[in-house]
């Protein structure tokens, strides 16, 4: 009987490996002699077979990093300077009639790696590849493991976002009225209205990570649909339709020089690193403006000369945009699987590839990054360039899809590639322009770009900056979250608007937290905000302390935009009008002090507790049973350490009075001995609360009594032996 091949069950730490993900944390200067490692099996087709018949490898990229390519060939995979290496696997057993092979790989460098398998008989030269199989008969094909290696800081950070612009900016909503990068400098601030600084950022409110809106030089044009023409668009225009990836906005410097701009930028990343201050910067790569230029990167690649550095890439280079949609015979038809072949065939705005479910009218340049199967609009959200619903089926593929692995002819065409390789130079290039302290991106509408394209670039900028760290924007449903998963070190929550609602109720948060542990794994870090730059927020300060408190316990990334503190509502316009947030700076709020301190505390307890950075949790009922719905109540603890790593955290959701209840201690937290305990955000942290120290048994047996005085209040409670 003729053998028939096949190759599965790919397993990775005991996951699922056709389509998984894996996520790790990793601090490269203790990797030491103790690497992280992965246990790795696979199963191979061998009824009646020795295992000796077969050589079975893993094939991956895991590690090498440092020599990251666009595309390498099969036959060049392997070699000491290789980006593709395989690992030889050894037997372990029989599943049945498979057989069993398993290797163990160290984990020594942070990026975004990729997983698959082959094997062959033994003496021949033809692989099986898992990607050519399905699991079962009639499934789709088996694709690769993911396996993404983050810095551990990643974990710590807490997030600050503001607009440079705006920040500081004076009352009168104008040009001259903008903030700029020396307002957030202690020294060299000129205009005599210095409320903000980067020291209230991590001093006087706690956070590590400033989020700078985009700093590039915004286009100069934007589509008037109204009217079918181009229109300015200087008023200031959206910062995320970049004119110019290679210089910083002339608009951030006092008087408005591009030369003063980047001193001031440099200023900036080194006053905040003597303040132990990370910098993030906002970018859109998958769309830019009309008049975007090549600028000074791509006279780095030797994609055009000094002199030609400031023309337009749509006039001089319509290949790396998208052909957009023409009309025949009355009828659009789409061509975003192509690039365009003139300025003309460019696509009017960008993501052509949604079909107008999204319409950025700033956003003219589309950049083409090659065919592959997520490249096409959702099913059912396409339209016309009016709005109106169109049919349309992408026999490739749509936005909900994935199907392209990791060997792709996505960056073998020249012009592609080339692409590639500009933006995947961009982040190496500021890292360098910081001095060395760029600390990460959050990449806007990430869903833009093939996951290829940002493993490039994740690997890429980690041989610039190993702790790099990479926030995506997605805005899309689960599928379209689950790929992003598979390659950023962060991903944006979808439930933001729980972060700032006033009537939110315990049993809406735990769904929306245990549905992201579901879809993600327990160990995907998410950033939880309720409020930014697309996001409005609640005048009540007090109420949204409390929420930010609800996000600062959890595995992930707390986050909130520079109004929330001051208890703006507004998400404050960046695009259409220039903002200021004077009043909330210069009016007398006497409380304005009390909610900085709250906030303050709250990031001093993440900072120096280190169970309410990890992943276990464990959501706590009354004692008779169900959720407070009025009070958010979770267990922390760490999964090694000694007994007292416990923090139990307890927040009045209700904004009008205080609440009360017994809460119920599981016996899966590990306890042992006697307690005292403190609440770690009150006036003072180092008080113990109760009068005697409570045993193990009795808080097993009774539970824990929390009482608020206050609507909002917030208790971190330290379970501490005594």
């Amino acid at each position: 009987m003729a053998y028939g091949a096949w190759i599965g069950n790919l397993k990775v730490n005991g996951r699922g490996g056709n389509y998984g993900t894996v996520k790790l944390l990793l601090d490269e200067t203790m990797t030491g002699e103790n690497p992280a490692r992965l246990g790795i099996t696979v199963e191979i087709a061998g009824p009646g077979m020795p295992p000796d018949a077969f050589e079975v490898e893993l094939f991956t990229n895991l590690n090498r990093r440092d020599f990251v390519k666009t595309h390498e060939p099969l036959a060049e995979s392997g070699g000491p300077t290789s980006y593709w290496t395989p690992w030889r696997m050894s037997f372990l057993g029989h599943s049945f009639d498979n057989l069993v092979f398993t290797a163990e790989l160290p984990v020594t460098k942070c990026g975004a790696y990729r997983i698959t398998a082959r094997y062959r008989m033994t003496g021949t030269e033809t692989w099986w590849w898992h990607n050519d199989f399905a699991p079962r008969p009639n499934d789709r094909l088996q694709r690769d493991c993911a396996v993404v290696v983050s810095p551990a800081k990643a974990a710590r950070s807490r997030l600050y976002e503001a607009n440079a612009l705006t920040v500081e900016a004076l009352a009168g909503g104008s040009y001259e009225n903008r903030s700029t990068l020396d307002d957030f400098l202690s020294i060299h601030d000129f205009d005599g209205f210095n409320p903000f600084q980067l020291t209230y950022v991590n001093n006087e409110l706690g956070f590590n990570t400033l989020w700078l809106m985009p700093v590039f030089p915004n286009t100069q044009w934007r589509w008037d649909r109204a009217k079918w023409q181009w229109a300015p668009n200087d008023n200031p225009g959206s910062p995320y339709s970049s004119r110019d990836y290679w210089s910083i906005n002339r608009w951030l410097a006092d008087n408005a020089a591009p030369a003063r701009a980047l001193d001031l930028f440099r200023m900036l990343f080194d006053e905040a690193a003597a303040v132990d201050l990370d910098v993030f910067i906002d970018l859109a790569f998958n769309h830019a403006g009309r008049d975007v230029i090549y600028g000074a990167g791509a006279v780095d690649l030797g994609f055009c000369t000094m002199q030609d550095q400031e023309q337009w890439v749509r006039e001089h280079h319509p290949s790396w945009c998208t052909r957009g949609t023409a009309f025949v015979d009355g009828h659009s038809v789409p061509y975003y699987r192509e690039p365009a072949g003139s300025d003309f065939e460019c696509a009017v705005w960008a993501p052509t590839d949604r079909l107008n479910e999204h319409v950025w009218d700033d956003a003219n340049v589309d950049w083409f990054f090659g065919d592959y199967a997520a490249l096409g609009p959702k099913p059912g959200r396409a339209a016309d360039y009016w709005g109106n619903p169109v049919s349309h089926y992408d026999p490739k593929g749509n936005a909900e899809d994935e199907s392209d692995l990791f060997y792709t002819d996505l960056a073998v065409q020249a012009e592609t590639e080339k692409l590639w390789q500009y933006f995947g130079y961009i982040l190496p290039y500021w890292i360098e322009k910081s001095g060395g302290k760029l600390a990460g991106i959050r990449a806007d509408f990430a869903q833009g770009l093939p996951n290829q394209l940002w493993e490039y670039i994740v690997n890429r900028t980690r041989k610039a900056r190993w702790d790099f760290i990479f926030l995506a924007e997605v805005l899309d449903p689960d599928v379209i979250q689950y790929r992003l998963n598979r390659v950023f070190d962060v991903l944006t929550t979808k439930d933001h608007h729980l972060y700032r609602q006033e009537e939110v109720r315990m049993s809406d948060l735990f769904a929306s937290l245990e549905q992201e542990s579901t879809l993600f794994g327990g160990e995907a870090l998410i950033m939880h905000n309720g409020t930014s730059h697309d996001e409005g927020g609640n005048a009540d300060k007090w109420a949204m302390a409390a929420r930010y408190a609800v996000t600062a316990v959890m595995y992930g990334c707390p986050m909130v935009f520079m109004g929330q503190p001051l208890g703006l509502a507004d998400k404050l316009p960046f695009r259409d009008s220039w903002a200021n947030m004077y009043r909330a700076w210069s009016d007398e709020i006497p409380e304005r002090e009390a909610v900085g301190r709250m906030y303050l505390r709250i990031n001093q307890a993440r900072e120096t507790t280190a169970e309410l950075r990890e992943p276990k949790r464990y959501f706590l009922n009354l004692s008779g049973g169900g959720f407070h719905e009025e009070v958010f109540s979770v267990a922390r603890w760490r999964d090694e350490g000694e007994k007292d790593s416990v923090t139990l955290v307890f927040v009045n959701l209700n904004v009008h009075h205080g609440n009360a209840g017994t809460f119920a201690i599981p016996r899966a937290i590990r306890l042992s001995g006697n307690y005292q305990v403190r609440n770690l955000v009150a006036n003072d942290p180092h008080r113990q609360l109760w009068g005697t120290p409570r045993s193990a048994e009795a808080l097993y047996d009774d539970g824990i009594l929390v009482v608020f005085t206050l609507p909002n209040e917030v208790q971190y409670l330290k379970l501490e032996p005594a």
